[in-house]
């Protein structure tokens, strides 16, 4: 005979705290799993929040000029502000200005100190009263970078044999800058054109030979580095022979970093990224006038960290 198994009058209670016990974990478990996307998803939108933010205020262009090498010389980003020979240069390092944007040969062929070549063309007139060595010993004393400048005049001079000699003296007193203790020597004032592209490309071979283990660079307008012939940028021409080349933006008004109508580009900002490429490939100083030297703040702001301020 069969034997009847008899049913616990207990067992639906079983089965039913089971289910309930099952529906628990399923909602503790759904619950840790809503928890956790809606944190994930917090910190992803937090996350991404900053990337947002930081991009946001990140420079516009990108240059990143690195200190590099050209020959035996080392060519590097300066933050050079205008310095007179004479002033106090141990106020201007103890705010943390050490590039010193230094005049050595204005426009009008005065010399800033007291050369060793007594030679008179005329219009030029020594305006120093001591010797480079003095000046830049006293400078680099103060934990100071000398960048000097030197105004070329000698190719306005329209008989050929006479600029030969005009060429020699500035020859001489690059060398004698070099010797006399300028970190760095740049040229300006050379109006690049197809005619006399030749005769300049020497020329500045010779300084850079005459400067001696300073770095000599060249100012070259906008309108220089898009001259072309044969394919031949006559920037990169200039660049092979020297040892850097600087943007001349001193044309600029001094408001040129307000922002045209309607959200446009300002003026400072269409001229950096007409030249972007150029100024990322050369590694290109951006120069600035003493007239329009309020742009630099503005210039940095969009990622210029290679500059020089200049006076006539």
């Amino acid at each position: 005979m069969a034997r009847v198994r008899r049913r616990s009058r207990y067992s639906r209670r079983t089965v039913l705290n089971r289910d309930r016990s099952r529906s628990w974990i399923y909602i503790f478990a759904i619950t840790v799993f809503v928890v956790l996307c809606l944190t994930i998803s917090v910190g992803v939108g937090l996350l991404l929040a900053k990337q947002a933010e930081k991009h946001e205020n990140s420079p516009k262009y990108d240059f990143d000029p690195k200190p590099y090498y050209s020959g035996d010389k080392v060519v590097k980003p300066v933050n050079a502000r205008p310095y007179l020979f004479g002033d106090y240069a141990g106020l201007l390092t103890g705010v943390g200005i050490t590039d010193f944007s230094v005049c050595l040969r204005y426009s009008n062929g005065a010399l800033t100190y007291d050369t060793e070549y007594d030679v008179n063309f005329g219009e030029q007139v020594q305006e120093g009263v001591s010797e480079l060595s003095k000046y830049t010993t006293y400078i680099h004393e103060n934990g100071g970078y000398v960048c000097a400048y030197f105004y070329v005049t000698s190719f306005g001079v329209e008989d050929e044999y006479l600029r030969e000699i005009y060429k020699a003296y500035e020859l001489a007193l690059i060398s004698e800058a070099a010797r006399g203790g300028a970190d760095e020597i740049m040229l300006v004032g050379i109006d690049v054109t197809e005619d006399n592209i030749d005769e300049i490309e020497r020329f500045v071979s010779d300084a850079s030979c005459s400067a001696d283990a300073s770095p000599l660079g060249v100012l070259v307008s906008p309108k220089t580095f898009k001259l072309t012939e044969d394919g031949i940028y006559h920037a990169a021409r200039l660049r092979s022979v020297c040892d850097f080349v600087a943007l001349d933006l001193r044309d600029l008004p001094d408001d040129a970093d307000e922002v045209a109508i309607e959200g446009e580009a300002s003026l400072l900002d269409s001229a950096l990224g007409d030249m972007e490429y150029y100024i990322s490939s050369y590694s290109m100083r951006i120069v600035f006038s003493e007239k329009n030297s309020s742009l630099c703040d503005a210039a940095i702001a969009l990622g210029v960290e290679n500059i020089q301020i200049i006076g006539e």
